[in-house]
């Protein structure tokens, strides 16, 4: 048969993803093993040939409909996003609700989101919707409200912010946030076709092309649309994978493997989301020294930016000191559920994926896991943000494989460091978890994290934050350690083509770089899925 060779190029081969001089064949739907059969030869040179990239941890079915509301991911301040929100309401009479993405209050001085009052002045009488970066906290108006039947709706203690009288004041965090953004998302996928719904996804899925990700995990998909995802996954390019939650939304408990969809996930196995604690409402325990280090942290903060914002913000956290430990102890599951909910996902042969951002919420998860005797691969722990050696250990004895998002660094970086957090505990711990023995994958978590895998790749290697500041250095992977966890080991963890790498016989699933990839500047010229040039087209 004859194929494709790409010559002149640096190869990243096999399942270690070891760099070398080609040249590669691409010879029907696979990698060939015969050069000399091409009858077609592309010189790439200076160029370098990766394995497609497996995002691990992705919500590309969130993305696509943020071109449908406003971004506001450079707000400096609460005064600014109120501008902005006025000046947009005016712009869209008809739309169901006013959308406004990836805002980020924890860099605000007034660490707080617009309240349901400020909302209402801004956009009257309209239903509107201020979202988190992190996708775990927003702010509605007193019409949202309404809408989602917040006064009434159950909710978890603590996910709705209430004033002294008990009412809501706007703020939704975890599983009322989740909620809302589906109903939400829900009315404004109502105000266009379903067939412009599969678009925009679709739209957007091109995007993540053009980043060379040849495979999409979606970490979450509510199961009324996992008819949408088979369609989009029927036609090849990227290859996608999900996992199904509740039907009321993102951070809603899942009851059991009884309440998902059976047959085809994608290119992966079944797979269930589950959180186990939030997002900016982590789970942690610290020494119990840590308390007066970090309050006295949040007051320099507050005194800094002239405002009590951090300084309450650290006090609305539900933290207590206990046997040596200050544990801030939000978490979404009691241990005996968790450990109940997991056993009857694992003998259903569904993956449980368990979002645990701090410690505590992965002591848990890992805890849960070696409880109920779940095999090596039978679940996965994503985030890991924030470890401990101990925990780190008990990781690695569990079996589970971790997800890191090297790209929290830019985004939640500075909001680590600001709470002292790091201090105390390993930040995104790629090299202790590595070391355990924990088979290691890396995703974006797009939009939390930036979705450019050359971005994220660089991160776990320099591990910077934004003013260029290392992070924990010790932490750093080697350019092919962060390679295989974003391409070969997420193939190999999500039991998805792809785990061989660049070699005979594997699916041709490839990227091209105009030059090494962890050099800045280096870029994305191709994309192939399958033996086929996907992007550019």
């Amino acid at each position: 048969m004859a194929g494709t060779l790409l010559r002149a190029a640096t190869v990243w081969a096999g399942p270690s993803c070891t760099p070398s001089a080609g040249p590669l064949l691409v010879d029907g739907d696979r990698i060939g093993a015969d050069p000399s059969s091409a009858d077609e030869v592309v010189e790439l040179p200076g160029a370098h040939i990766l394995p497609g990239f497996v995002d691990s941890h992705a919500h590309a079915t969130v993305t696509a409909w943020q071109p449908r509301g406003v971004d506001g991911a450079a707000w400096p301040d609460l005064d600014a996003a109120l501008g902005a929100i006025r000046a947009a309401a005016a712009t869209d009479p008809a739309a169901p609700w006013l959308l406004y993405w990836n805002a980020r209050p924890f860099a605000w001085p007034q660490r707080r989101l617009p309240s349901a009052a400020e909302l209402d002045a801004a956009a009257p009488g309209r239903r509107v919707l201020v979202s988190g970066v992190d996708v775990h906290r927003g702010a509605l108006s007193t019409p949202a409200m309404r809408a989602v039947g917040l006064t009434t709706a159950r909710a978890r203690a603590g996910d709705v912010t209430r004033d002294r009288r008990g009412r809501p004041t706007g703020e939704v965090w975890e599983q009322a946030y989740g909620e809302a953004l589906a109903r939400a998302l829900a009315d404004v996928a109502d105000h266009v076709s379903e067939c412009d719904a599969d678009t925009l996804v679709r739209l957007e899925l091109d995007r993540w092309l053009a980043h060379g990700i040849t495979h999409v995990h979606e970490a979450y998909v509510a199961p009324q649309h996992h008819e949408r995802m088979l369609r989009l996954a029927a036609a090849g390019a990227p290859r996608l994978s999900w996992a199904v939650g509740a039907a009321e939304g993102l951070l809603t408990p899942v009851p059991g493997p009884q309440a998902l969809p059976a047959g085809d996930y994608g290119a992966s196995a079944r797979e269930a989301k589950l959180f186990l604690d939030g997002g900016d409402r982590c789970a942690l325990h610290l020494p119990a020294r840590a308390l007066g280090r970090l309050t006295a942290g949040a007051l320099r903060a507050s005194l800094a930016v002239r405002n009590v914002g951090p300084l309450r913000d650290a006090m609305h956290r539900p933290a207590r000191v206990h046997g040596g430990e200050l544990r801030v102890e939000y978490l979404r599951y009691p241990d005996r559920e968790l450990a109940d909910v997991l056993a009857r996902f694992v003998a259903a042969g569904v993956r449980p994926r368990l979002h645990a951002l701090g410690n505590l919420a992965v002591r848990q998860a890992a805890t849960a896991l070696r409880t109920i005797g779940a095999p090596p691969g039978a679940a996965v722990i994503d985030h890991l943000v924030l470890l401990d050696p101990a925990t780190t250990d008990l990781v690695a004895a569990s079996g589970a494989t971790a997800t890191l998002q090297p790209g929290f660094l830019t985004t939640f970086g500075p909001q680590i460091v600001g709470t002292g957090s790091h201090r105390y505990l390993t930040v995104l711990a790629g090299r202790a978890l590595l070391d355990a023995g924990v088979p290691l994958t890396i995703g974006s978590d797009h939009p939390a994290g930036p979705l450019d895998p050359l971005v994220n790749l660089r991160l776990a290697v320099a591990r910077t934050l934004p003013d260029g500041t290392p992070l924990q250095p010790a932490q750093a992977l080697t350019p092919a350690e962060a390679l295989r966890g974003y391409t070969t080991a997420a193939a190999a963890a999500l039991g998805a083509p792809g785990a061989g790498g660049l070699s005979p016989g594997e699916p041709a699933d490839l990227v091209v770089c105009d030059a090494d990839p962890f050099t800045p500047g280096a870029r994305v010229t191709q994309t192939w899925v399958a033996g086929r040039r996907v992007w550019p087209r």
